[in-house]
């Protein structure tokens, strides 16, 4: 099996549900997600990025330790984190009086971030880049 050319760099500590590996991905999640809703900020959306992709991640490392101790080979909790993540994003599109859609920018924004953190809970730091 391949590794992820950032989580060879970084050693193997990073690949395997360490204590200093789920603080990373953690750490890079909410990094990643600020970066993302930098610009929805000046709205006060940021918070809600961070929390979604957050949401992902841990979602994710629940699912890696669910695998790892149970004979359970399908990421459950992940699956149904990424309906929960396009719910959340799709509450965020209205239509304003003027039969114009508002907060499309947002919705997806709330969506990528969902899947970045999804990305670093299982460990793929560089597609999560």
């Amino acid at each position: 099996m391949k590794t992820d050319w950032i989580a060879g760099f970084l050693g193997t500590w990073s690949t395997e549900l360490t204590l200093g590996a789920i603080l990373l991905r953690l750490a890079l999640s909410m990094a990643l997600a600020a970066i993302i809703g930098c610009e929805r900020s000046s709205k006060r959306h940021s918070a809600t990025f961070i929390l979604v992709s957050l949401a992902g991640t841990s979602t994710m490392l629940i699912d890696q330790y669910l695998m790892d101790v149970l004979p359970i080979t399908i990421p459950v909790l992940s699956a149904a984190a990424v309906i929960g993540i396009t719910t959340i994003s799709g509450n965020s599109i209205l239509f304003s009086s003027k039969n114009q859609i508002k907060g499309l920018t947002t919705s997806v924004g709330l969506w990528c971030c969902g899947i970045v953190g999804l990305a670093l809970g299982a460990g793929l730091y560089t597609l999560a880049l």
